[in-house]
């Protein structure tokens, strides 16, 4: 099976000074030879108050497998977390910034749909592929959060969440990367974010834009570039 990479960044602008905007996120997705997908993200808060590293996978069809996240607030490393998805046990290692003990966890994974988020923007996207797209009435996203806050900045295992989320169609969507065919969501966060509006694209689920209302911003998806690897040998390596 060929590999395919995509590569690309957001920006975000303020929703009442839309010409006002700021480097948000890098990504890195991968989907790999076994059809299984891996994101790589670094996510960065204005003025360097948060920046999270995040590598999640997941299997062809957007289950979980496993995950890490590391984070520095207020230029202080914070630690990081490891899940691995063991049969229905989620297995999670928090790395204290100190060097200290392991702190282990376990949740269940007690739903095929739940999933697991560590906050990228790139693939919010891949906690609402398991929603029915035939209707518009709320349905429930069920995951396991690896932080409490809105915008993913405390460490420790997180928590469960259950929230309710509306597709709504697809439609085109403009941003500075180009013009994306995308699904449209609303997820409503109620205190902790408000609605969110989410459009996610192509086969890898990558958002477009997503609209954060209750916060006041948008972030968009600002570069975008698609290579596709298939399996024929460029080189050969010979043992000597």
């Amino acid at each position: 099976m060929s590999v395919r990479l995509t590569v690309g960044s957001y920006l975000m602008r303020p929703l009442d000074n839309p010409e006002s905007t700021a480097f948000w996120e890098s990504f890195m997705v991968t989907a790999n030879p076994d059809g299984s997908r891996t994101a790589q993200t670094m996510s960065r808060f204005p003025g360097n108050t948060m920046v999270r590293f995040v590598t999640q996978t997941v299997a062809a069809d957007f289950t979980p497998i496993d995950g890490f996240v590391r984070i520095y607030t207020d230029r202080v490393y914070q630690g990081a977390m490891v899940r691995h998805v063991s049969g229905d046990t989620i297995k999670s290692v928090v790395l204290p910034p100190d060097g200290g003990d392991l702190d282990l966890a376990e949740f269940p994974l007690d739903t095929p749909e739940m999933m697991l988020s560590y906050h990228p923007s790139a693939v919010e996207g891949w906690k609402l592929t398991k929603l029915d797209r035939s209707h518009s009435e709320p349905q429930t996203i069920h995951y396991l959060s690896s932080s409490l806050t809105w915008n993913g900045g405390t460490g420790g295992h997180g928590g469960v969440a259950d929230m309710p989320v509306r597709y709504l169609g697809e439609e085109e969507v403009t941003v500075p990367a180009g013009t994306f065919l995308c699904h449209h969501y609303v997820w409503s966060t109620g205190k902790l974010d408000g609605d969110l509006e989410i459009w996610s694209t192509g086969k890898d689920e990558i958002v477009a834009k997503m609209n954060g209302p209750h916060r006041g911003f948008s972030w968009e998806l600002d570069s975008y570039t698609l290579t596709e690897f298939g399996d024929a040998m460029e080189y050969v390596f010979e043992d000597k």
